[in-house]
């Protein structure tokens, strides 16, 4: 018999006829079907044909499809597809953290969930996500993995950063529920992500399992307690991460052995003691990318993927070899290594989901970007850290001669900050760090001053998945770039990323976090450098680190 109790209650809410019309869904779906509905694919348009996806859509009847930014017109297309050959509409989602530009590509960023967060207003926060969440429902999108709600407490994480709303736990609180009601309230279902919780470590949950070192009590009064919010105002989606938290898995089962241990995907005292039972999460629970190492490296790929339905997961995220995957998950089910009653649970859960949205899909709109509402969050964002020698604001006269040095694993802000430069009438000198250069590190100081009135670091690192560090590499052989003159020149250093360099750089006297390199973004910046618009963002983060020599 299948139960369907749980969609009466918080965040379904369904009615008795659209519990019976799921009941029917399920009695009426072949063995195959419903094993597909557990699997959330991908379309990466690089790699992939029309008919790839069509044979993929037909042959596994997915439950949800995440699309990489793709051009409108194609994402209209392949959106269409995706429908016309589902016998059951799948959730169609992207990565909506920053704007649009996660499905579509061009499409309106607000440039990070720290800019936005920066701003300090949860109200225009809740303005710019109803607007992504408006534009990406309209283009055909139900749901989005984002926001992330991860605590920036180490400063060396490299995937963090910008990615979160900061550090403190009412802040990104507030943050994050104005967020998702904005997805909400236009038809978005936010995947609130990563379950228990980035940020304590320092290394990447993409290429291993991470640890959420807190002890519990330390864990529940923040990491906790934003799920918790969150959980309690109705969000109904939460993506468990590849992260252990020790402390939990010890208290529920002391003795446990460090082996034991797993990471939340595939742990039951994770998903159902902590996250259903102690914080009463009744919504659909969704698993990172399943062929992350941080997953795969516990068990063989086809345990994995069982064990991650049995331990609580509704959904599983992404494949390996898609056939290969599929049939671990089938053959389980029909082994009753994943029983019947599990296999039901997941099934009320995501066709429950389905039914309490609107899965009408528009294929084409024309986009029109909230230009206004984009650039009052970056003006409103953009935070001046410190400016121990008051160079700011800078202007012709003083600082006419500009030299510029580009830093980042992304290169084209240093571009466009100097043409805005030189558009406001400075000479602006590009360093090139693409090829050997070692006069700034040997050569009469004279010289330095002789040829330049300032110095501009634009630090261009942003966060990518499987790197294992973001901070800054000052140029090898003998560290070239690195700003030993910040007593012979006034230095500035510009953000467009990572919000901790001055642990790199704690005796730069002027930074600034800009948090994104949106082009605009870039632009703003340069306003307040010469003065034309004031500093107004609040920091979400320690930018100093936690050290004394960085505010020097």
């Amino acid at each position: 018999m299948i139960n369907t109790d749980i969609l009466m209650e918080k965040p379904f809410y369904l009615s008795e006829g659209q519990r019976k019309k799921v009941t029917n869904q399920i009695e009426q779906m072949s063995l195959q079907d419903k094993v597909g509905q557990l699997f959330f694919l991908a379309y990466y348009g690089q790699f992939m044909s029309d008919e790839n996806v069509l044979q993929m859509v037909r042959n596994i009847q997915p439950g949800g499809m995440m699309l990489r930014p793709t051009p409108q017109a194609k994402a209209a297309e392949i959106i269409d597809l995706i429908q016309a050959n589902s016998r059951i509409a799948p959730f169609i989602s992207a990565n909506l953290e920053n704007g649009v530009n996660g499905l579509v590509e061009g499409g309106v960023s607000y440039g990070s969930l720290m800019q936005l967060s920066a701003t300090n207003d949860p109200q225009l926060v809740n303005l710019a996500a109803s607007d992504i969440g408006k534009q990406s429902r309209a283009l055909g999108a139900n749901m989005a993995f984002a926001p992330v709600v991860d605590l920036n407490y180490h400063c060396l994480n490299p995937i963090t950063g910008t990615r979160a709303f900061g550090e403190d736990a009412e802040h990104v609180k507030d943050m994050a529920l104005s967020f998702c009601k904005g997805f909400m309230d236009n038809g978005i279902q936010p995947v609130i992500k990563h379950f228990p919780g980035d940020g304590v470590d320092d290394r990447d949950q993409h290429v291993l399992a991470s640890v959420n070192s807190l002890p519990f009590e330390q864990w529940e009064e923040s990491y906790g307690a934003v799920y918790k919010e969150l959980i309690d105002q109705g969000v109904p989606c939460v993506m468990a991460g590849h992260i252990l938290l020790p402390a939990f898995e010890r208290m529920v089962q002391p003795g446990i052995n460090d082996q034991e241990l797993l990471p939340a995907t595939l742990s039951r005292h994770l998903l159902k003691g902590l996250l259903r039972d102690r914080l009463g999460f009744n919504g659909l629970i969704i698993t990172d990318a399943s062929g992350m190492c941080g997953f795969t490296s516990f068990a063989t790929r086809q345990e994995t993927m069982v064990n991650a339905i049995n331990a609580g997961c509704d959904m599983l995220l992404f494949t390996k070899d898609l056939e290969e995957d599929y049939s671990a998950v089938l053959q389980a089910v029909m082994r009753g290594v994943i029983s019947n009653d599990r296999l039901n649970e997941a099934l009320v859960r995501i066709l429950g989901m389905k039914e309490s949205i609107n899965t009408k899909m528009v294929a084409e709109i024309e986009l029109s970007p909230s230009v206004h509402l984009v650039e009052r969050v970056f003006d409103q964002s953009i935070t001046l850290v410190k400016d121990n020698d008051r160079i700011l604001p800078i202007n012709t006269e003083t600082y006419h001669k500009i030299l510029l040095i580009s830093l980042g694993n992304e290169d084209k802000s240093g571009d466009i900050l100097a043409k805005e430069l030189e558009m406001k009438g400075f000479q602006v000198t590009v360093f090139d760090t693409k090829k050997m250069d070692l006069s700034l590190i040997f050569g009469k100081v004279a010289d330095l001053r002789a040829n330049y009135d300032l110095v501009i670091y634009a630090c261009d690192y942003q966060v990518k998945s499987n790197q294992t560090s973001n901070r800054i590499e000052w140029g090898m052989p003998a560290g070239q770039y690195m700003p030993w003159f910040v007593k012979e020149l006034p230095v500035i250093m510009i953000s467009f990323g990572n919000p901790y360099h001055l642990y790199d750089a704690p005796r730069i006297p002027t930074y600034i976090n800009a948090y994104s390199n949106a082009d605009k973004n870039i632009e703003m910046v340069v306003k307040k450098l010469v003065g034309e618009s004031e500093f107004k963002g609040v920091s979400p983060v320690d930018a100093f680190c936690g050290m004394f020599d960085t505010r020097c």
